[in-house]
């Protein structure tokens, strides 16, 4: 029985890993987000119950990949990100400068910015139905995905990824979307939240 249970903490902590780093770089499926904590939770009580045996080694396994799973991601979700989708997101700033994405009806009546519909192959890489664009001129535009998951029950929202500057400058107000903070990630990439404290505790290794 004892390497029963070293065999499901094992299992469901590896599982848990996994299902983590899924988080990361994709859209949560409910089915796996079920079988993931119901199986570690299942799996901790037993090992609480061994623990009173003096049967160590289940809870240390679990509890060293919790904390794993609560400390690691929010360090390294936005440069995961970033650089997992990068190059999805290239393609759209090519497919945009070339005509081939349909843009919505300029309801806001400000010349150059519109909404184009994301193709359904990339939704992943922009997290909308729709991408930010102020395109100027096909050598001066600013592009925004939407690389974060908007929270659940959240009515105001949250705008939190990518801004691709063709020039390489951070846009001013008048050019696109205004945000008061930016950190630069990469040539002509910028990393924006409107979350003050998402911003403040992401991308802290790669940005400058």
């Amino acid at each position: 029985m004892k390497k029963t249970i070293i065999f499901f903490a094992i299992g469901s902590s590896i599982l848990l890993l996994f299902y983590t780093m899924f988080k990361l770089i994709g859209n949560e499926s409910s089915m796996l987000t079920l079988i993931t904590y119901g199986l570690f939770t299942v799996t901790f009580i037993y090992s609480i119950i061994y623990l009173f045996q003096k049967k160590w080694v289940p809870i240390i396994i679990q509890l060293i990949t919790l904390l794993i799973v609560i400390v690691l991601p929010p360090l390294i979700r936005t440069e995961v990100n970033f650089y997992f989708y990068k190059d999805d997101r290239e393609k759209i700033i090519s497919m945009l400068v070339n005509g081939e994405i349909k843009k919505e009806a300029n309801r806001y009546g400000s010349k150059g910015f519109y909404s184009y519909y994301t193709p359904p192959q990339y939704i992943d890489a922009v997290k909308d139905e729709t991408i930010r664009v102020g395109m100027h001129s096909k050598d001066h535009f600013f592009v925004f995905f939407q690389s974060a998951e908007q929270p659940f029950m959240d009515m105001q929202g949250l705008r939190e990824g990518f801004i691709f500057s063709s020039a390489g400058e951070f846009p001013t107000a008048k050019e696109f979307d205004y945000y008061s903070d930016y950190k630069k990630i990469d040539n002509h990439w910028y990393f924006v939240s409107s979350d003050v404290n998402r911003f403040e505790k992401s991308c802290l290794f790669l940005c400058e």
